[in-house]
């Protein structure tokens, strides 16, 4: 974490540890067991190249969060890939078939939506 943070100069002001209890019952769960969570706080420029960079960052703070087991909470901004998204929640298959049922003309929808949906 420290190194990624640091390689990347990321202008972080706080990083909050908090204890999250495991979720049984959401499709789209980050917490499937008891788990700590590291909430990363830092300054960012709304400049596109700015933008781009927190999305080269926090894709490698996704991927060593994947390679130790664990997950991430889905964010506002959506800088993770599709196969990221997929490897930490895998249950969104069957999040999208149960939207899909109660909603079929995609009436209610958002960039997570957009982004990772992809219909078999």
């Amino acid at each position: 974490l420290r190194e990624i943070l640091r390689r990347h100069r990321v202008n972080v002001i706080n990083i909050s540890a908090r204890h999250v209890r495991r979720d049984r019952a959401s499709l789209l769960s980050w917490a499937r067991e008891d788990v700590f969570g590291f909430v990363i706080y830092y300054k960012q420029g709304t400049a596109r190249g700015s933008r781009v960079a927190v999305g080269n960052w926090t894709r490698e703070l996704i991927d060593a969060a994947l390679d130790a087991g664990g997950t991430y909470y889905l964010p506002y901004q959506l800088h993770a890939t599709a196969e990221q998204f997929r490897r930490a929640y895998p249950r969104a298959a069957e999040f999208f078939a149960l939207k899909q049922q109660v909603d079929p003309r995609n009436t209610f929808r958002n960039a997570l939506w957009d982004k990772y949906y992809r219909p078999e």
